[in-house]
């Protein structure tokens, strides 16, 4: 399948997608909220929204962060400025649109995957500003190419200006902070040195008491006309971004040291002839401080890239990488909008922002949620697999020897929150089952792990005590107990006594139990066919509780309080039903087939709005200390009643195990930013090209508006519900299974997917028989009966399937 495919434009009143569908092209700087991308390369990251504003950070984005900011999602008025003072006029402008505001006569910024670029033209003038991140060094390069339009020639000063965090962020204490930072310049290379003697982590000789361990620098292709490292100069008492003071005066101390308040600022000279262009490339990176550190480490970065070659190399680097990892899975079907959703940016999304970068504009953690990364973590299957085992080992890792887990880690101090949240543990052997149908074998399991806290334990030994820890907490209706929560965070407290029930936990591991019993009788190379019949039978047990009391009549409740108060449930005035209730009775298969069909229709008639299915309905609209900090958002926002885009995906799937296609495409449709924002991007407010976390349900008054973006594991999920559910190319332990939900207009797509060492064009043609399937698959020359495509040796195969 050719990857060099042109997508339309999808134009809104803000900016629109290239041919190629890998930029987005912002036409104006004033979009309704900050419109980001977030670059990792899998390390080094940095923030950057269309108006300039933005961080930069190195493995933890709240405990390493180089450069300071603070978020205002009205003003984006923190980042990091480059300005341009004309030093014939005095005339002082910024390439980005803050922190200066300037006039122009052009503004575009292009979000691509792993840069962005802002171009201005103003007073016959061209900037271009590529940003970004190299492919596997920790150094962010800023290429700026100045070109002279006019016929006289111009003088131009190029400054750059941001203020250090270096470490923990933020640092709204600054005043103690900056006592810690000590900088220098490296004349021979044209570079800012910082570095602080204080990281915000806990020492065996006590708080506030150990080195950042790492040095960081900032320099310039060109060597400046003048440097500083003092606020004070460069922004003069009462200035501020936009009126740096000193910078404006062209004044540079030329300071360093321990005494300012720690900035860095160049301020390199371009000259241009009539016609003429110049490239000045700067780099901000950081390298680690060893006990024997020299700056032969940042001298090496800086001679690696700081020069216009090098970072035009690099940039085409970057695109290279992101194109040939996003090429490996593809899909092309009537729906360019679905397409281009699918082969582009969902991918970005998850892997830069929700993996790597573990952080967005609007939400920045940097740790590692273990059930948030290892769900988005099956993403890699269609692409690396074994990256998937990668983090389930890293997850495992972070297990207690008793079976319970960390809510969440930190990757540079390896501390985390230890929590009774109950549903954690369970997603290391639910996500192991997808790992186990990608790869066919499960020898994974004999892997030998080390627990969080002492010995170690096979993978198989790991899984088996998450689940055994759950089965142990159980209420005497036979149901499991939701603790401080289940998947829904928000209902921290409604079972802190240890009464309280979770219906969706249930259903939840009773997905689990089935496939483990399986797993453990007869898949697995230490088979322990004890415990595969003891989840069996208590699968059965579960399955009859949660039919017996969790349905009343017209669907399935939410959970139960600790008082045995329902939620979920008509007889209460505030969340009467609830969506993760309905859709994993569906998906987990505790429903049969007419409570599936009752439960399906209640999802549709009480829960999908405009922009997808809330999580339940009505919001609350009063605190309740006995259910949780869910209660205290205002209705209709995050999990109270909007639409959570995680919770929101499993109807997609629901719909399309059901083989309802229409709807199934529907609620995806709902979901899409691209779509949402040819609808009414005024009313929807954010990016067009990433998914939010959440959408205003029906109780806001601002309904159908976005909340934060990039940031989410519906990404993970949506992409993989595509391809799976919707396209139908789903892997199985004895092959790839086609067996697509594709709505009656769709007279066919195609798949381009890796699968054990092959890769496969799949061909599928929907006929216009009611209820269609796939009846026999040609794979090449072959004819095989069925729907199921068995493993074949390294190549490429073509495959046609009829649907009919």
């Amino acid at each position: 399948m050719d990857i060099h495919r042109f997508y339309p434009r999808f134009e809104c009143d803000y900016g629109y997608f290239t041919e190629d569908g890998y930029e987005y092209v912002i036409t104006r700087p004033d979009t309704p909220r900050p419109w980001a991308n977030i670059i990792c390369n899998g390390d080094f990251g940095l923030a950057i929204t269309q108006a300039g504003g933005g961080f930069s950070w190195r493995t933890h984005v709240s405990m390493n962060r180089l450069t300071r900011w603070q978020q205002d999602l009205i003003r984006d008025d923190w980042g990091k400025w480059l300005y341009l003072r004309d030093l014939d006029s005095g005339d002082l402008r910024s390439l980005a649109y803050q922190p200066m505001q300037a006039a122009y006569d052009h503004y575009e910024v292009r979000h691509g995957l792993g840069y962005s670029r802002f171009i201005q033209n103003f007073d016959n003038v061209e900037s271009d500003w590529h940003i970004f991140a190299a492919c596997q060094d920790p150094v962010e390069i800023w290429m700026v190419t100045l070109r002279n339009k006019s016929n006289k020639p111009r003088r131009f000063q190029l400054t750059s200006y941001f203020e250090w965090n270096l470490g923990a962020a933020p640092d709204n204490h600054r005043e103690f902070h900056k006592l810690f930072i000590d900088t220098s310049y490296i004349e021979e290379i044209n570079t800012l040195a910082a570095t602080k003697l204080v990281w915000e982590v806990p020492t065996e000789r006590g708080h506030w008491n150990t080195d950042w361990p790492y040095v960081a620098f900032h320099t310039s292709s060109i060597k400046p006309q003048g440097w500083d490292t003092s606020k004070d100069h460069l922004l003069g008492r009462h200035g501020g971004f936009h009126n740096p003071k000193g910078i404006r005066a062209g004044h540079f101390t030329g300071q360093s040291g321990r005494f300012q308040d720690a900035a860095a600022s160049l301020a390199p000279v371009v000259s241009l002839a009539p016609g003429e262009e110049q490239t000045v490339v700067m780099l901000l990176g950081q390298v680690d401080k060893t006990a024997d550190f020299s700056h032969a480490e940042v001298k090496a970065l800086v001679e690696k890239y700081n020069t216009p070659v090098a970072a035009d190399a690099e940039l085409r680097r970057v695109k290279d990488f992101w194109r040939e990892l996003t090429s490996r899975v593809q899909v092309e079907t009537p729906d360019p909008a679905f397409d281009l959703l699918n082969n582009i940016w969902l991918k970005y999304q998850f892997f830069s922002g929700h993996l790597w970068g573990r952080t967005g504009y609007y939400q920045q953690s940097g740790a590692f949620g273990y059930r948030d990364q290892l769900q988005t973590s099956q993403a890699w299957l269609p692409h690396e697999p074994a990256k998937m085992l990668e983090q389930a080992k890293l997850n495992a890792r972070h297990q207690f020897a008793k079976g319970t887990v960390l809510h969440w880690w930190h990757p540079l101090t390896d501390t985390g929150l230890v929590t009774d949240m109950t549903d954690d543990l369970l997603w290391l052997p639910y996500m192991l089952l997808a790992y186990f149908r990608e790869v066919g074998n499960y020898d994974a399991l004999l892997d030998e792990v080390p627990f969080y806290d002492e010995g170690s334990g096979s993978l198989q030994e790991h899984c088996i005590r998450a689940i055994d820890v759950v089965l142990g907490r159980f209420s005497k209706r036979g149901l499991p107990l939701i603790g401080a929560g289940d998947w829904c965070d928000g209902f921290s407290a409604v079972g802190l006594d240890w009464q309280g029930e979770s219906i969706w936990l249930g259903m939840f591991l009773y997905d689990i139990l089935n496939h483990w019993s399986d797993i453990l009788t007869s898949k697995s190379p230490a088979a322990q066919a004890d415990i595969g019949q003891r989840y069996r039978d208590r699968a059965s047990q579960l399955k009859s509780a949660l039919n017996e009391h969790a349905w009343n009549g017209k669907w399935y409740i939410c959970a139960t309080k600790d008082d045995g108060t329902p939620m979920g449930d008509p007889s209460q005035d505030e969340n009467k039903i609830y969506l993760n209730s309905q859709t994993w009775a569906i998906m987990s298969g505790v429903a049969g087939n007419e409570r599936q069909q009752i439960a399906a229709e209640a999802i549709l008639t009480h829960l999908e709005g405009d922009n997808g299915t809330m999580l339940f309905q009505p919001g609350y609209s009063r605190p309740d200390k006995y259910i949780g900090y869910i209660t205290r958002y205002a209705p209709g926002l995050r999990e109270n009643g909007g639409v959570y885009t995680h919770a929101a995906t499993w109807s997609v799937k629901t719909f399309a195990q059901l083989k309802r296609p229409q709807d199934a495409m529907r609620l995806f449709n709902k979901l899409n930013p691209i779509l949402q924002a040819q609808k009414d991007i005024h009313r929807y407010m954010a990016e067009p090209y990433v998914l939010p976390g959440n959408i205003d349900g029906k109780d806001s008054p601002y309904y159908g508006r976005a909340g934060w973006t990039w940031y989410t594991g519906s990404a993970g999920w949506l992409f993989m519900i595509a391809l799976e559910s919707l396209c139908g190319i789903r892997a199985t332990p004895d092959g790839l299974l086609v067996e697509p939900c594709l709505p009656p207009e769709w007279k066919g797509l195609k798949v381009k997917r890796r699968f054990r060492g092959a890769v496969y064009q799949i061909e599928i043609q929907n006929s216009a028989a009611a209820n269609p399937a796939v009846r026999n698959i040609r794979l090449n020359d072959l004819t095989i009966d069925g729907n199921l495509i068995p493993p074949q040796p390294p190549g490429y195969y073509n495959v046609l399937a009829v649907m009919e």
